[in-house]
């Protein structure tokens, strides 16, 4: 798969540099899959830990995947500053080792406070992430294939979530949701090792030249190779206009995106009558057909609209809104139509928020400010997500368990990164500027 975008003639007469090329991908998509497993085990889990504890409310339950958001927000944020000084490779690797700690804390846990320390110290180390990945394999790829290398790239988060959802279901539906926790938390500690060993965060770590000539910097502006302090890096992030665009974007529309991936499980399970594990292999359509859409959105964006994100994203966020319109119609006993819906609404999630977080921001980032850059991004969308937990669980208790109000909620969140991506519409990353 790698080969066809990471082709050496594309890049660089040197064979070894595209093995390290095809390396480096593999080793950022396996990691980032692997925290997938330890993240999205919750949504399973959910219906099984209600059974278990009986008075705990919508708005309860919800309120731990919020308190993981909260506290993957501000981890985002600092974490993305850390990386510019600590390396990906180190932050990762232990990273993933505080993962599985809290994971296998989290199948012992007795009392709901235990459970939010847990999924809280999990947030923290799941936030030295994807801001990490995107930095690095941008160090990697020249600026014409970025939208498809790491719309391919993204693809681990899908991936990571088809599996981590029907290893779950399988786990909470035979084995408790004790099980759900403990056998993901066991599974990522080879994956870090390996991490921790084989990668290197940038070419010129591994003895080889940059992949690609980096832009002209501007007058009074760092020169892209030139390394930054933490204070320079700080300064860029924040002042930078378009990136706050794609922060308050992002903030919503990953508010949307994490409303779906906590509670469709607990959807199709209270709502349309099946059973944890039926209900985990329908949803795992958001995910799967959503992997597809962030191919196509990165290719589509190189090929078609020549480097600019901010079109297609903003489409496919307006399609989004009225996806989440019609799902609010679903009456019960449709589970099939349901999971149609879904497969439908992952497509047009994952394009953007691929888009946002990943291609769009490192354009306009400093080459040495991406990690910072993308933890921004990031970390306004960690919030966002803030509200899928505690706040679509609110919006369900007072609304009598109707699910269609909370699709309305959805459908209008949708609207407001669409108009504002149409702000970004003619920009263009400054490689690709002629």
């Amino acid at each position: 798969m790698e080969s066809a975008v990471l082709a050496p003639s594309d890049v660089a007469p040197d064979r070894r540099l595209f093995g390290w090329q095809v390396r480096i991908f593999s080793l950022l998509w396996l990691a980032y899959a692997s925290y997938y497993l330890c993240r999205l085990n919750f949504a399973a889990a959910q219906p099984a830990i209600l059974k278990d504890f009986p008075s705990w409310t919508d708005a309860d339950i919800g309120g731990i995947p919020s308190t993981y958001a909260a506290i993957y927000a501000v981890g985002q944020f600092v974490n993305g500053q850390l990386a510019t000084r600590l390396g990906t490779r180190r932050m990762m690797t232990i990273a993933m080792v505080v993962v599985a700690a809290a994971n296998l804390g989290f199948s012992q846990t007795t009392a709901y406070w235990q459970m939010l320390v847990c999924w809280g110290l999990n947030g923290w180390a799941q936030s030295a992430g994807w801001s990490l990945v995107v930095g690095t394999m941008a160090a990697w790829t020249p600026v014409k294939r970025r939208g498809m290398v790491i719309g391919l790239l993204s693809t681990c988060y899908m991936i990571g979530n088809v599996v981590a959802w029907l290893l779950a279901g399988y786990l909470a539906q035979h084995y408790g949701w004790r099980w759900v926790f403990a056998v993901p938390g066991m599974l990522v500690l080879p994956v870090g090792a390996a991490f921790g060993l084989f990668l290197r965060n940038r070419p010129e770590d591994a003895g080889l030249p940059p992949v690609a000539a980096p832009p002209e910097a501007k007058p009074g502006s760092p020169a892209p190779t030139e390394e930054l302090s933490a204070a320079q890096v700080l300064r860029m992030t924040l002042s930078n206009r378009v990136l706050w665009v794609l922060a308050v974007a992002f903030f919503c529309s990953n508010a949307v995106r994490y409303a779906f991936m906590n509670w469709s499980i607990q959807y199709l399970a209270k709502f349309q009558g099946e059973s944890v594990g039926n209900s985990a292999f329908k949803a795992v359509a958001l995910p799967l057909i959503g992997a597809f859409g962030a191919i196509s959105a990165g290719w589509a964006s190189d090929a078609l609209f020549h480097g600019r994100r901010a079109p297609l994203s903003a489409v496919m966020l307006f399609a989004l809104s009225s996806v989440c319109v019609v799902f609010a119609l679903v009456p019960q006993g449709h589970p099939l139509l349901a999971m149609t819906l879904l497969g439908v609404s992952g497509f047009l999630i994952y394009g953007p928020d691929m888009l946002m977080s990943g291609a769009a921001t490192v354009d306009f980032s400093h080459p040495r400010a991406a990690t910072a850059a993308t933890g921004l991004t990031m970390s306004a969308g960690a919030l966002g997500a803030v509200f899928s937990g505690a706040g679509v669980g609110w919006v369900l208790d007072r609304a009598h368990g109707q699910w269609s109000v909370a699709f309305y909620v959805l459908a209008g969140l949708a609207l407001v990164p669409a108009l504002m991506m149409t702000t970004l519409w003619n920009a263009k990353p400054k490689a690709a500027k002629s």
